[in-house]
Parts: structure tokens; C-alpha cells; sequence
């Protein structure tokens, strides 16, 4: 192993001891603090532009958006939902059965509450609140589904087969429907920049959960927990991501209790700060591929080729998407050349004779067989690797088993070892 490969393990094996040197170790209370704070801040913004019960259609991620490592294999439809005072209605429309799309709900502390793939056919899904007394509606429901907040995100996703998509699947999230039964509430939204009160409500609209129930209170008591201790939160926080703590998504986004719920409150922060809004890792399992085999960082100057078997192990479908180790944004298709490849995925490229499918990371057209992923000359890169409803056969064979088994990094990047999607 080379000696810039032996350093960087050292570096990441011995980081706590080293930031516990530079600056003090979050508490639990401030991690949960600083997580649910970068979730509800945006959910208000959210708010302040969009209100309730209405989707917002954002545009294709790209290098100048806020939100880092975003997916790039679909487009997205996001609403907050309003069922204090009577039940919502939310209709998908029918769709091609080879095109994914996805419904999913994210509580007030960015937990998972449910995430489901839409019926071909289409359809009604009902959201209630746990415990109100309101009339509930009787019909043919996809899916009656209860909830233990007042709001609740919801956020639907639509998969494109190329970057720059032919259009269909923009149209198909166009013709989504929200139905309220009852008025939107008239909601006094805190300010944004008060990190106690935004975390305050966040607390206020849901009921919560029994295992971070004592670090909210501990936060919203906290008179010293502001903006300036909140910087040094998320500095921690920014300094655990790039430690090879966290090598995939498992336990980022999985509601306290569930099956992949390491109760993990660096995972979680961690998870929050790079993906926002993500899958929890049974319905979309995202592997981060950061170094070579032999420890080096990925960098432009030298070409990496990734060869993996086309057909994965995976209900829907697999991507592979590249993004700027400096900024965690796709690359300005300007650096490469006025390309627009970011993304390949099952639905856009073919096997070999042999089953596999071959991309070649370089600053240059390799003008061979491979998938061209073109990068920056010069400059650090990374890719993520995601698998959406990944299954059985998936364990042992995914991106970070065939590229670091049997290399010196093997017991750093530790892939998921079991999934259970539809099990």
C-alpha cells in the first residue's frame, strides 16, 4: 500500500481523537439539534414560498444548486401537507411500468415515515392524522396512511432515463393532485434564522419519538444553542463526513426503531448534511466511492474504470452518478467540455458480451467499448453508486465489494450486509 494511501487511513482511523483535540464533541442533544434544524429551516422556507398543500416542481439539479450530491436518475415533486383539521388526498397518475416513481413522506425530525412505489395504474393515497377527530373518507385507496404530524413533506420522485430528460416524466409529475378536506391552518412560521425556535417547531408539530424526545427538550431549553453554536456543530459535522465514518446511507433517514436504525446520531447528522431528503437504505441503497482500491483519491489526472454486471440485483433500477469532490455538486458540464453526461444508469446503457458494463472515468474520450464519465483534469472527484429497491442477491456484490475486496481499504468501506426490500 502507498504511503499517501497508509497516511489517509491513519487520518481517518484516528479522527475523533483528533477533533476531539481541535474543538469539543458535539453532545447527542446538539447533533439531534443540528440535524433537525437543516431540515426544518428549509421546510419553513419551503413554506414561506410554496405555503400548504401545493407542489412545488423543482428544476434539474445541477452545478449551481444548494442542495449537495443530489440524485440526478429523476426529478422530484415536493409539498408540505396539511392534516391538522382534515384528511389530504394525494393522486398519481398513471405512468409506463418501466418508469419508476415513488411516494415518500418525511416527518418534522427528517425521519422516513413511508416510502412506496406508485401503482402503474395509478391512484389515491389518503394521509390522516394519528388521533384527530376529524370524518375520515371512505374509498378506494391506494394506501390509507396515518401520521403523527400536524405537516407532513412530501416528496415524489419520477425517474428520467437520460440527464436532460425527453419531457415525459416532467410531464407526469405535472399532473399530480393534492385534495384537502379541511382549510390549510394558518401557521405563524418561525423565523429562520432563530435555530431554537425553528427546532421548536419542528417539536410542536409532531409528536415525536420516545428515543430523541430528551435531546429536542435538551436543545429548545438550551439558551446557548444559536447560531454560533450551531456553526461549530455542523463544522463537526463536515469534518465527520469526509472521515470514512460514513461509506453508504444506512441509518441516515430510518425512523428510530425500524430494522436499519443504528440509533446513530453522527450517521444521522451526517447523512442529513450530505442528503437531504434521502431514502432510507431498504428502498434506495447509495454506496460512496471517494478513493482507488489503493487508497488514493479519485482525481482526473488518472482514468478509473469501473466494470460491474449490467443486471443488478435491484427491483427497479441501478445509476452512477459523479459529482466535484470541492463543491459535492455535479460538475459544470463548461469544466467538461460542454458535456452533459453526469449520470449512466441501467435504463440508458447495454451490456458487454459478458453481461458487465464498463465506464472509464477520464478527462479524455477513452475512444473504446466503455461509458464515457468524463471528470476535470486535475481535480478530486467522487461517485455514488445507488441501487433503488435493492434485494437479496444484492449483498456482497455491490460497487464498494468489487472495487475495495481484498485491498487494504476493504475494512474501511463496509457495504450494507443484508437487504430486505418487499421481504
Amino acid at each position: 500500500m502507498k504511503k499517501n494511501a497508509i497516511s489517509l487511513l491513519i487520518a481517518l482511523i484516528s479522527f475523533s481523537s483528533v477533533a476531539q483535540v481541535e474543538e469539543s464533541i458535539p453532545t447527542d442533544a446538539e447533533l439531534t439539534g443540528q440535524r433537525v434544524y437543516h431540515h426544518m429551516e428549509n421546510m419553513v422556507g419551503f413554506m414561506e414560498k410554496n405555503g400548504l398543500n401545493k407542489f412545488e416542481f423543482p428544476g434539474l439539479a445541477d452545478h449551481t444548486w444548494d442542495v449537495i450530491t443530489p440524485a440526478l436518475d429523476h426529478i422530484y415533486a415536493k409539498a408540505m401537507l396539511d392534516v391538522t383539521k382534515g384528511p389530504i388526498e394525494v393522486t398519481v397518475p398513471p405512468r409506463d411500468s418501466e418508469r419508476y416513481a415513488s411516494f415518500h413522506l418525511l416527518d418534522a425530525e427528517h425521519f422516513a415515515v413511508y416510502h412506496e412505489v406508485t401503482p402503474a395504474e395509478g391512484g389515491t393515497y389518503l394521509l390522516i392524522r394519528s388521533g384527530a377527530d376529524y370524518e375520515i373518507p371512505k374509498g378506494k385507496y391506494i394506501d390509507t396512511i396515518e401520521v403523527s404530524d400536524d405537516l407532513i413533506f412530501a416528496f415524489i420522485r419520477v425517474q428520467t432515463f437520460e440527464y436532460r430528460d425527453n419531457g415525459v416524466a416532467d410531464e407526469w409529475r405535472k399532473q399530480l393532485v393534492v385534495n384537502n378536506y379541511a382549510p390549510a391552518s394558518d401557521l405563524q412560521l418561525p423565523q429562520r434564522e432563530d435555530v431554537r425556535a425553528v427546532v421548536r417547531f419542528a417539536d410542536q408539530i409532531t409528536d415525536g419519538w420516545k428515543e430523541t424526545h430528551d435531546n429536542m427538550q435538551t436543545i429548545i431549553a438550551d439558551d446557548n444553542f444559536d447560531q454560533e453554536k450551531l456553526a461549530e456543530v455542523r463544522r463537526y459535522v463536515h469534518h465527520l463526513a469526509s472521515s470514512g465514518l460514513v461509506v453508504n446511507n444506512l441509518s441516515g433517514f430510518e425512523h428510530p426503531g425500524h430494522v436499519d436504525d443504528l440509533s446513530d446520531e453522527r450517521r444521522r447528522s451526517v447523512l442529513t448534511h450530505l442528503g437531504h431528503l434521502g431514502f432510507p437504505a431498504e428502498h434506495a441503497y447509495y454506496e460512496l466511492i471517494p478513493m482507488t482500491p489503493e487508497g488514493k483519491k479519485l482525481n482526473g489526472s488518472e482514468d478509473f474504470v469501473l466494470t460491474m454486471p449490467h443486471q443488478q440485483a435491484v427491483g427497479k433500477f441501478w445509476s452512477v452518478t459523479r459529482y466535484s469532490d470541492e463543491t459535492r455538486l455535479p460538475l459544470d458540464p463548461e469544466t467538461i467540455g460542454g458535456s452533459e453526461r453526469q449520470v449512466w444508469a441501467g435504463g440508458n446503457t447495454s451490456p458487454d458480451a459478458e453481461g458487465n458494463i464498463t465506464i472509464t472515468f477520464s478527462s479524455h474520450d477513452p475512444e473504446n467499448s466503455t461509458y464515457w464519465m468524463p471528470v476535470v483534469d486535475g481535480e478530486d472527484y467522487y461517485f455514488v453508486v445507488r441501487y433503488y429497491l435493492p434485494q437479496e442477491g444484492l449483498a456482497g456484490n455491490t460497487a464498494q465489494s468489487l472495487i475495495y475486496r481484498g485491498s487494504p481499504l476493504e475494512s474501511l468501506m463496509v457495504p450494507k450486509a443484508s437487504f430486505n426490500y418487499g421481504n
